[in-house]
C-alpha cells in the first residue's frame, strides 16, 4: 500500500429491479451509457439510463448449470468491442464443465447479442459442483485472462492446482485474436 498516493472511492447504487442473482457487472470499453450485468442462471441484462431493459442482452439459461456454485461466472468485452462487438462468456455448461465462448453483439441492435457463438475452451470439471473460478478479463497486453477453480472439494483433493499439466486451479492467458485461441509464446508453461 502506497501512503503517498491519494485516491477517491465512490459508491454508486446500480438499479437491479428485475435482475435475478447478479454475479458480475461491466461496461464495454469507452461506453459509459450502459452497464451489463450477468445473472447466475444464464442471462446478461443491460442497464441503460438507470433502467434494466426488458429484453436480455443474451439468454443461455437452457445451457447453463446452476447446481451448487455453478452458473454464469463472468464475461469480458474485447478491448476493441466498439469496432468488433466481440465478448467472451465464462460459464458452467449442463455437464458442469467450465466453458468460455465468444459471442458478438447484434449489428441491428447493440442491446441484443447474437445467439451463435464460438467455443474458445471447455475444461472438464470433476464431479464436485464448487470451485469453478470465475473471472474472465482482458489485460493491458490484449490477452484474455481466465481464472479457473481447482475443481472442487475442500482442500483441492485431486491436486489440480498443483499440477501444471491441468487447467484447473490456474490463471490462464489466452490469445483470442485467432479462435479458438493460441497460447502466447511468452506464457511460462
Amino acid at each position: 500500500y502506497n501512503t503517498q498516493r491519494a485516491f477517491t472511492i465512490r459508491l454508486e447504487e446500480v438499479p437491479t429491479a428485475g435482475v435475478g442473482q447478479p454475479v458480475f457487472l461491466a461496461s464495454p470499453p469507452g461506453d459509459a451509457s450502459r452497464m451489463f450485468v450477468a445473472e447466475r442462471p444464464g442471462r446478461i441484462r443491460v442497464i441503460q439510463n438507470s433502467q434494466v431493459l426488458a429484453t436480455p442482452f443474451l439468454d443461455l439459461s437452457a445451457r447453463v448449470s446452476t447446481t451448487g456454485e455453478r452458473g454464469v461466472l463472468s464475461f469480458a468485452f474485447h478491448p476493441q468491442y466498439a469496432q468488433n462487438g466481440r465478448f467472451f462468456l465464462h460459464f458452467n455448461n449442463l455437464n458442469g464443465d467450465i466453458v468460455v465462448e465468444q459471442f458478438t453483439a447484434s449489428a441491428g441492435n447493440a442491446n441484443v447479442a447474437n445467439a451463435q457463438s464460438t467455443e474458445v475452451t471447455r475444461i472438464p470439471h470433476p464431479t464436485f459442483d464448487n470451485h469453478n473460478g470465475g473471472v474472465a478479463a482482458f489485460g493491458p497486453d490484449g490477452m484474455l485472462y481466465l481464472s479457473t477453480g481447482d475443481g472442487g472439494g475442500g482442500g483441492d483433493p485431486q491436486q489440480n492446482a498443483q499440477d501444471v499439466r491441468r487447467l484447473l486451479g490456474k490463471m490462464l492467458r489466452l490469445d483470442v485474436s485467432v479462435l479458438p485461441y493460441r497460447i502466447p509464446p511468452s506464457n511460462p508453461f
